[in-house]
């Protein structure tokens, strides 16, 4: 049988390697127009498609939280221990980004207004507010965007199998999925024009199939039944058409191999021992506000670096920022958020 200690170990580390993905893709790809060094690592493949370090992070989601709620008496204590484990971050993270922006004037969305806080601290897509409330909300952190589908999966999942069993949970979840991946393909051959609605539905949905994905994994992990194996990997199959309307043949070859480090992680230990060792199992440990507060300071960061010490070599400058915006995120996880979630924990 698994161990258990080693595989929340092997969780952690596949975290940080989630989070150091990302980092690259926003560190030295996508924001060339801001970079010093504009678009010198445009062509390395691994910070190209760092982004796909989220689907990671949906993979350890869908295996964790159908753990979490397997051990979850009924749907509002699921929802609310998810809720104190993800706001507390949130908020401070929010607060932080939005009393700083003066500082780190140099973010590419620039000085964040008061009314951005109110998306990430909801959990509630910018678009969706809009709609309701007929005002703009600025986006505060373009990374919020995948908070916001981790929790539409947290409650139709909860609800599906709380209300029914697991099974059916499993199967709503991936129904959802191939209705958005269908519609995403239908609009990219032109069969509808794309609406605002359909944008919002398939924004929440299309990534839902990583999440079953992961949710397999622990069931297969736990039970070694064939049978989980193979719905397994019908299910990771079906999951790579969300990136369907890419036409990427290297993206697909990228996810592919994020697949087999995740599973080869979880059931090969030899393998797994690199994501139990400190480095990676730090990262992970702070991967959470890490994420909130990386993208707008981390190129603010860079731009200040290089202002100051332009002697500095092009590829540190990231380096830097990530190991000051570590730091910071450290001080949220091991001081902060612990404090704020003791304190929510006695008022509900």
């Amino acid at each position: 049988m698994p161990d258990k200690r080693k595989r929340i170990e092997v969780l952690d580390g596949l975290r940080g390697l989630a989070i150091v993905l990302v980092f690259l893709f926003h560190g030295y790809y996508i924001w060339d127009a801001y970079y010093p060094f504009g678009k010198l690592y445009a062509g390395n493949v691994l910070f190209k498609y760092g982004s796909l370090g989220v689907q990671l992070f949906f993979l350890i989601s869908g295996f964790v939280i159908l753990m979490s709620v397997e051990k979850t008496p009924g749907f509002w204590t699921f929802i609310k221990n998810r809720w104190i484990r993800l706001f507390p971050s949130m908020l401070i993270c929010s607060l932080i980004i939005y009393l700083t922006g003066g500082f780190f004037y140099e973010r590419p969305f620039g000085i964040p207004e008061l009314k951005s806080l109110l998306p990430g601290i909801t959990f509630i897509n910018n678009s969706i507010l809009e709609r309701l409330f007929g005002t703009s909300f600025p986006v505060l952190e373009l990374s919020f965007w995948s908070l916001y589908v981790e929790v539409k999966f947290y409650f139709i999942f909860g609800a599906l199998y709380f209300l029914f069993n697991r099974a059916t949970a499993l199967a709503g979840i991936f129904i959802l999925y191939l209705s958005a991946s269908v519609l995403q393909i239908l609009i990219v051959y032109h069969a509808f024009t794309e609406t605002a609605t359909m944008k919002i539905y398939i924004g929440s949905f299309i990534h839902f199939g990583w999440f079953v994905a992961g949710a397999l994994t622990y069931i297969y992990y736990q039970g070694r039944e064939k049978k989980y194996l193979y719905l397994l990997i019908i299910t990771i199959l079906c999951s790579l058409f969300y990136a369907y309307k890419f036409q990427d043949a290297v993206l697909y070859v990228y996810l592919i191999i994020l697949v087999l480090i995740f599973l080869g992680a979880l059931f090969w230990a030899p393998f797994g021992v690199l994501f139990s060792g400190r480095v990676f199992k730090t990262i992970g440990f702070i991967s959470y506000p890490l994420y909130l507060l990386h993208e707008n300071m981390l190129i603010a960061s860079v731009i200040k670096v290089h202002k100051f010490f332009p002697q500095i070599p092009y590829f540190l400058l990231p380096v830097i920022a990530f190991l000051f915006i570590g730091s910071l995120a450290y001080g949220v996880a091991r001081f902060l958020e612990p404090a704020l979630q003791r304190v929510l924990k006695k008022i509900i």
